[in-house]
Parts: C-alpha cells; structure tokens; sequence
C-alpha cells in the first residue's frame, strides 16, 4: 500500500506540478510587461482566476493517459468554466490581461501552486 502511494505522489509530481512549473518558468522568461493595456470590463478577480485555473488543472492531470483525451479535455474544461459561471470569452480576455501583466500572472500561478501542493497533501 505504501507503495501505491508514493507511486502516486511520484506519478502527481510529474503529470501537474512540474509541467504547471515549468510552463510558468518558460512563459515569465518570455513575457515583456506592458502596463499600456487597461482591463477588460469583465475581468475574472484573482481569487476567481485562481480557482478557476486550479480546477482547469486538475481536470487536465485527471484525463493524463486516458484514451481520447484531448476530446474530455476540452470537455472537461468547458464543464470547468460553466461550474464557475465563465464564459470562453471572458476567461479569454481575463487571462490575455494577466499574461500582459506578468507580476499579476506570478500571484495567480504562485497561489495556484500553493494550492494544487496543498491539496496533494490532504490526499495522501
């Protein structure tokens, strides 16, 4: 049983947080801040933004090595963004300001993080 356990902990490590870490490493390295660009009028708050990407990435590390899992992704993701009451468009937008804004983008992802460890923790 110890066993399964750290295989799944090993097997969490390397499906979410790593990937998560260094998507966020790759795209800080190429963001430029631009301050220029003002919010859209139906921005996502970064409580929301992060709970919203925690369960988008969640979903995503659910579906890791299912068969057909590009299509139940996209599926998924769609359930994800009606259970939060968000439209495609709007997490569009709110996400295109925050990736202006790297600094932002930083918290959001740091919390998302924190969460996701979090999270891990209690499932062991």
């Amino acid at each position: 049983m110890a066993i399964r356990k750290r295989s799944n902990v090993i097997r969490y490590k390397s499906e979410v947080i790593l990937p998560l870490t260094f998507f966020i490493l790759v795209f800080f390295q190429s963001c430029a801040p631009k301050n220029d660009n003002p919010p859209p009028a139906d921005l996502i708050e970064r409580g929301e933004m992060t709970t919203l990407i925690t369960d988008l990435t969640l979903s995503e590390a659910a579906l890791a090595g299912e068969p057909l899992a590009g299509f139940n992704d996209t599926l998924r993701k769609i359930n994800v963004l009606k259970e939060h009451h968000v439209t495609h468009e709007r997490f569009l937008s709110s996400f295109r300001y925050y990736s202006e804004n790297p600094q932002v983008l930083r918290v959001i992802y740091d919390s998302v993080i924190v969460t996701l460890e979090r999270k891990k923790e209690l499932n062991k």
